[in-house]
């Protein structure tokens, strides 16, 4: 697991080996373990340069370091990631006369780009990102990304050139790249917590698309090219049955063996929810000795604090288990998490995932995680309440509407009252607009008057939905309920939960693997229709009927919880107040963009508890330190020290 950059241009556009420095040093914490260059050059009229941070897990020789060149000097390679079928991919390299002199997997991509070129891509199984020069020619420049969008590629056209990097930042430490907002994210932020891909909140800067490559040469940049598609290819074809089941128990312990693969400590991130411990249980049954786990809490609040059942977990795999009780300030952790997502961005989740990762790192380089569960076997809430809304006419949710406002809303994790009445607020809708209002921090009412006058014409609902419209139309064959599935997987996956696992674990240099997310379970559960994966009474259903006796009733009965913080009541506390001096002051920079007046109702309805904007608020305000921050030059380290945690570790 590493930091990647680098840049090409033509010859008239001279190398700056300082400026790639900066942009190496900008990624250090991706990969502490040393720093690799190289200019790279063609007979044609291009050439370029590449840079690497390297943190070392698999192959700890410096036969592995990067830039890896072939054996001609030709090919140049500098790439972030596992690739979980190195082995068996070495094996058929070498039967077409390979010859390898590292045992990792950086080589092996290597190697497979000179034997298959840009194909080589689609028989790499795991998360990767890459950029491959090739000078054989006139020169050109790959770049890649894996099917999910586990690691991240950002690119810049700017200066007359193409520049990449793991991170924003990188991109930004070069003078060409400038570093302007784009306003027009605002809206789009505003509505899901972060910009969809492949837009970012600069307009000089793009991704890479997950399941895509690109290429650069003197031609100029192409299109983002997709190679993988998670849409079912046979057709959904598979029914639940006992061969089934059997088969996604093999699939799923067979991602969990090749993701323990590693030459560095390794253990696994457990929240007690199904997903994770489903995980711990099959490393334990494939690990020798103990897994070392992790899991923390915010005692403050019950329901937020899972550790119990992580506890139930690890007693009964006989973890070497590890937990923390977190009282923490989230203000002084604000401003180091925007500098790793170099975004403003809207999931407080974040908080938690970085805390956890922090204290994981303390004594492994690498964890396992539950990450892509719920977008595989349906596991949202928000996808059941998906599937019982077809069976909810209008007529009744007109009736239920009423009832439901008069229930009681709590501050809980699960508060039934705020649950139903959002349930009922959209019901006479299609399921895909209803989706749409369930996945939306500001839905098509609120958002227009949070904006300017001037930004209001951008909230337009085809603009605002574009990203999940162009996933609807790619999947029109399916049902709507496996339409949701797939826009889901598209879009926030790759955009929310694996950016903020990313970030938040790279920030730590810990790297994250996620079993779940295995190319072959996505593809194998994609042709099984989402009916049969979204369970109204049980949650889960698939995984209960292939792993139920791996698990004690209490977890596969618990009701689904997520990795959250009590950010409702935070903003009655300290972030309000935090908020109030920021974001509702004369100098707000937010007060270009949005409208304080309505900004300051927002806040005031949260803190007399007629409302529950607490998600809201922590994205204006996520976006206001940004918007700050962007005024400054890029730092090479994240601002300030390390927040001390008022963290109490048992076992």
């Amino acid at each position: 697991m590493c930091g990647i950059c680098g840049y090409a241009s033509v010859r008239a556009v001279p190398i700056d080996p300082h400026a790639g420095r900066r942009m190496c040093e900008t990624l250090a914490h991706r990969g502490p373990d040393g720093h690799g260059e190289a200019a790279v050059t063609a007979r044609g009229d291009l050439h370029g340069w590449l840079g690497h941070r390297r943190l070392r897990v698999v192959d700890l020789s410096e036969a592995a370091a990067q830039p890896m060149r072939s054996d001609d000097g030709a090919v140049a390679l500098t790439y972030n990631g596992e690739i979980y079928n190195f082995r068996e991919l070495r094996a058929e390299l070498r039967a077409l006369g390979a010859r390898f002199a590292s045992q990792g997997d950086s080589e092996v991509v290597l190697r497979a780009y000179e034997a298959w070129g840009d194909a080589c891509v689609e028989r790499l199984d795991g998360m990767f990102a890459l950029a491959v020069w090739d000078g054989r020619g006139d020169g050109r420049l790959l770049l890649a990304r894996d099917r999910t969008g586990k690691k991240p590629l950002f690119y810049s056209l700017a200066g007359d050139r193409i520049t990449f990097a793991s991170e924003i930042k990188g991109l930004l430490a070069c003078p060409w790249v400038p570093g302007d907002i784009d306003p027009e994210g605002i809206p789009e932020y505003l509505t899901y917590g972060y910009v969809p891909t492949p837009r970012t909140m600069f307009r000089a800067v793009a991704q890479v698309p997950p399941g895509c490559v690109m290429t650069y040469d003197a031609a100029g940049a192409s299109e983002a090219r997709p190679y993988w598609s998670a849409l079912p290819a046979e057709g959904q074809d598979l029914r639940p049955s006992r061969a089934f089941h059997a088969e996604v128990a093999r699939l799923l312990d067979e991602a969990t063996r090749r993701r323990m693969v590693a030459d560095v400590p390794l253990g696994a991130l457990l929240s007690g929810g199904i997903d994770s411990s489903l995980v711990v249980g099959l490393m334990s049954r494939a690990s020798p000795e103990p897994v070392h786990t992790f899991a923390m809490g915010f005692p403050e609040e019950a329901s937020f604090d899972e550790r119990a059942h992580a506890r139930v977990i690890a007693e009964r795999f006989g973890t070497r288990h590890t937990e923390h009780a977190v009282r923490m300030d989230a203000v002084s952790l604000l401003d180091r998490l925007l500098w790793h997502h170099d975004q403003p961005f809207g999931d407080s989740s974040a908080i938690p995932t970085y805390v956890v990762a922090q204290l994981a790192r303390e004594s492994v380089t690498v964890v396992l995680n539950g990450d892509g569960g719920d977008e595989v076997f349906g596991g949202y809430d928000r996808f059941r309440a998906a599937s019982l809304s077809r069976l909810f006419p209008p007529a009744a949710a007109r009736f239920a509407r009423p009832l439901a406002a008069r229930l009681p809303r709590g501050t809980g994790y699960a508060d039934f009252g705020r649950r139903a009445q959002r349930f009922v607020e959209r019901a006479e809708g299609t399921l895909l607009e209803r989706y749409q209002s369930w996945i939306a921090l500001a839905g098509h009412e609120m958002l227009p008057s949070l904006l300017r006058p001037e930004l209001r014409q951008l909230a337009v609902r085809e603009r605002i939905e574009r990203s999940m419209a162009a996933c609807y139309a790619e999947s029109a064959a399916l049902p709507d309920l496996d339409r949701i599935l797939y826009a889901n997987l598209r879009t926030y996956l790759p955009d929310d939960l694996s950016v903020k696992v990313d970030r938040t674990t790279m920030a730590h240099s810990l790297e994250a693997r996620s079993p779940f997310l295995d190319t072959a379970l996505i593809e194998y559960l994609a042709r099984l229709p989402a009916r049969h994966k979204i369970g109204l009474r049980q949650v889960k259903p698939v995984l209960r009927d292939s792993f139920g006796p791996l698990l004690p009733d209490s977890i596969w009965d618990r009701p689904k919880h997520g990795f959250g913080v009590p950010i409702h009541r935070w903003f009655r506390g300290e972030l309000g107040t935090v908020f109030a001096d920021e974001v509702l002051a004369p100098d707000a920079r937010t007060g270009a963009h949005l409208d304080r007046a309505a900004l300051g109702r927002m806040l005031a309805e949260h803190r007399e508890e007629r409302a529950d904007h607490g998600a809201r608020l922590w994205t204006v305000l996520s976006l206001e330190r940004f918007l700050r921050r962007a005024e400054q030059p890029v730092e090479p380290r994240p601002p300030g020290p390390e927040p001390v945690l008022d963290a109490a570790p048992v076992g």
